[in-house]
């Protein structure tokens, strides 16, 4: 059967067995909001005045360029609330790079950015002068955060709740760790993520995200917390708000109907295109890896597709693989506190059982080689390759917009908290 394949500003026609096609993974379970969002965007900005109060100095937390949140949708909804008020809007860039003036007028809306501009802060978790020390977690990570959060009288987050490959879901206390996070904090948090547990969509016995939890709650200042969930053509159809933990757990069981997509088997081959944001980067490109994982099967291969238009990213993991001689050399080291090595070593434990193939243009084919993958020039010929190294009954499945599904043996029942409504 042939099947257009589109990503970024791209587009190939591939061919593929029909008989071994055993289906295409997309985010279509729910597509319809989760309550009447519009009744729902007057309750919150009714709770956020009398959240705000006499409050003067409000800190507004947002997502960086690589999450795909509606934040100017709600902050033209919250901006009546912020008139008279000193506003400050903090990006939560963890360890990703400033972003372009172009990037600042995605996350926050055109309007909202030429009317906040000189208010507007990136954070800088390198940059010691910026941070705060609030104590130790339970784990043992050392909690510095951006000291704009002592500034601040009350707090609001605006978020979007996808899947995460180690912390379970983004969102939430994902804000403040890794968000507006010091380098050493983010490390030592992502220690844990060789956990069994740090996986996509797993908050359960997750040691990230409990971690994360406990950094979130040391912090000093009122919190009011927006969760968005939006549909797999950005439509928002979830809005959860009020207290951080809470809302957080009412959006991701909204999550999991929407990125949980159940399948009876595991393929042999699977073919992952990310979209934008997710295939902004090679660092990125991981999640369409890690999602996969659980519908491939052991000796399998994964065909990650990614644009990395804005190339490799945060590069400490590509040197820490380059360091070794193979991926079984990483795994006998001692892990080093820093961010690169944890990463690279859930590479390198995936590549024990699996091959990696990559269609990733924005990335040199030696610097892919390098880290022990297999670059190609298109889908067909990654495709090809992998039925050839294989064996031409080889199954395989195609998920569109790996960024946005997990594959999952089972799917809970719908709780009365997370009630579709059509509107």
């Amino acid at each position: 059967m042939k099947l257009e394949i589109s990503y970024h500003n791209q587009a190939e026609s591939i061919v593929v067995p029909e008989e071994n096609l055993l289906g295409i993974l997309s985010p279509v379970r729910f597509d319809c909001a989760f309550g009447d969002i519009e009744a729902e965007m007057r309750n919150c900005r009714s709770s956020i005045a009398e959240f705000l109060g006499s409050a003067t100095r409000i800190l507004i937390l947002v997502n960086d360029y690589t999450r795909p949140t509606p934040n100017s949708t709600i902050l033209e909804l919250l901006n009546p609330e912020l008139e008279n008020r000193d506003v400050k809007y903090l990006i939560g860039l963890g360890t990703h790079r400033q972003a372009t003036e172009l990037e600042l007028m995605q996350i926050l809306g055109t309007e909202n950015y030429y009317r906040n501009r000189h208010r507007i802060i990136q954070h800088n978790g390198k940059d010691e002068a910026q941070l705060f020390f609030l104590g130790k977690t339970g784990y043992g990570t050392e909690v510095w955060l951006n000291r704009e959060i002592l500034w601040a009288e009350r707090i609001i987050t605006i978020n979007s709740i996808e899947p995460h490959y180690f912390a379970g879901y983004t969102g939430g206390r994902k804000c403040f760790v890794p968000g507006v996070a010091g380098i050493k904090t983010i490390a030592q948090n992502h220690g844990l993520l060789l956990h069994p547990a740090s996986a996509p969509l797993s908050l359960k016995d997750n040691p990230v995200h409990l971690d994360m939890t406990e950094a979130a709650k040391m912090v000093p200042r009122p919190v009011f917390s927006i969760q968005l969930v939006q549909s797999k053509d950005h439509r928002l159809i979830s809005l959860r708000y009020g207290d951080l933990y809470t809302s957080f757990e009412q959006a991701c069981q909204d999550a999991w109907r929407v990125f949980a997509v159940p399948v009876n088997e595991r393929a042999d081959i699977i073919l992952s295109i990310l979209q934008s944001p997710y295939d902004i980067n090679f660092y990125q490109s991981q999640r369409a890896v890690e999602f996969a994982l659980s519908a491939l099967k052991p000796g399998g291969i994964q065909i990650t597709v990614s644009a990395c238009y804005d190339g490799v990213g945060n590069d400490e993991f590509v040197k820490v693989l380059q360091s070794c001689s193979d991926p079984a050399e990483l795994l006998k080291m001692s892990p080093p506190e820093t961010l690169g090595w944890h990463k690279a070593a859930r590479l390198a434990r995936i590549m024990q059982a699996h091959r990696l193939y990559t269609v990733m243009p924005g990335v040199p084919p030696e610097l892919l080689r390098s880290v022990f993958m297999h670059p190609f020039k298109s889908i067909q010929a990654a495709l090809d390759a992998a039925f050839a190294n294989l064996n031409n009954r080889a199954s395989l499945y195609i998920i569109p917009d790996a960024g946005a599904v997990v594959p999952v043996k089972h799917l809970p029942e719908p709780t009365s908290s997370s009630t579709c409504f059509v509107n």
